[in-house]
């Protein structure tokens, strides 16, 4: 066996980019995943203490897969503003991709009736405008389009990330509206350029899996749904592309669950090497301890965490 180097490089557009070291063996790469919460304030509540627990436990980081307030919540930046605070005071990097609650549904009339477009424009200044709020600038994020500040991917422990915008709501697909089709159509190729570039990396890089973070529920079981059909046309070029392990983590639909959802060309067997998390949501306010190790089996692993009762839990 040829052995690993600790470390390694990768050329991209001309710019040697450098990996994070890997791990040494029997340590797999930790994080925390969560979403669809706070949906109220004393979900707000419950939600700090569970991200205090979870960085306590220091994970590489923490991915919040959107909807950061109830659809029936008003669209405020006040309400945006609290959950940046969050963020901002966690003592580990955050990775964070809207969700439809944030902008897209703030069109209706219980959500106050705001321009989703204008939200989402106020969105991106407060997350990811202030480097301080995600402070993940030492995860080496790569951000291929500017336009597309959400959009990203980092290469950590021979592990590929790809932090994609599809949001609920079937990914804001509204062709009877001019100005959110053409936003739709920028984004969808933003997402797919983004892919492109992330899976040539790690190619280059020689990754052992790759996770995918978006906040939709794509409906696989569901073909019919226009607005993912290039999300899922993407997940297919993935899967051509790299023959390794593969994550899918996204929320939207309340449910957590953690199976084989995506089906081989023949539409009869999960493809077994492509795994899907949907992390808890609200009411129910948890989260989700992640392991990776591309050299064990199985690769990912998963834990649930709830925020404790006991108030010195930070004693124990």
């Amino acid at each position: 066996m040829i052995p690993l180097p600790r470390q390694l490089s990768v050329a991209v557009c001309g710019l040697v980019l450098l990996t994070a070291t890997l791990p040494a063996a029997g340590e797999p790469l930790r994080f925390f995943a969560v979403g669809d919460l706070p949906y109220s304030d004393g979900e707000a509540v419950l939600l700090e203490r569970l991200l205090a627990q979870a960085a306590a436990e220091e994970p590489a980081f923490i991915v919040h897969v959107g909807d950061i307030k109830g659809g029936s919540q008003p669209c405020t930046d006040a309400r945006n503003r609290a959950v940046a605070k969050l963020f901002r005071a966690l003592p580990v990097p955050v990775i964070y991709t809207p969700g439809d609650n944030e902008w897209t549904d703030c069109h209706r009339g219980r959500a106050g009736g705001r321009d989703p477009l204008a939200r989402l424009a106020s969105l991106r200044r407060m997350m990811f405008g202030d480097p301080a709020v995600l402070h993940n600038a030492a995860l080496g994020l790569r951000v291929p389009q500017p336009d597309f500040p959400e959009n990203a991917w980092l290469i950590r422990d021979h592990v590929l990330f790809v932090v994609m915008h599809v949001v609920g709501s079937n990914n804001a697909w509204s062709p009877r509206d001019p100005a959110g089709h053409a936003a739709f159509k920028a984004r969808t190729d933003a997402n797919r350029a983004l892919l492109e570039q992330a899976l040539e990396a790690g190619q280059g890089a020689g990754v052992r899996a790759v996770v995918v973070i978006f906040h939709a529920n794509p409906l696989f079981e569901q073909p019919g749904k226009r607005g993912f059909v290039a999300l899922k046309q993407n997940l297919r070029r993935l899967l051509a592309g790299f023959d390794g392990p593969v994550l899918l983590i996204h929320g939207d639909t309340h449910s957590y669950r953690f199976d084989r959802p995506v089906l081989d060309a023949a539409g009869s067997s999960p493809i077994g090497r492509v795994q899907r998390l949907e992390v808890p949501g609200s009411p129910l306010v948890a989260g989700v301890r992640v392991s990776i190790d591309p050299h064990a089996d199985p690769v990912f692993s998963v834990r649930t965490l709830y925020p404790s009762a006991d108030e010195d839990w930070l004693g124990r």
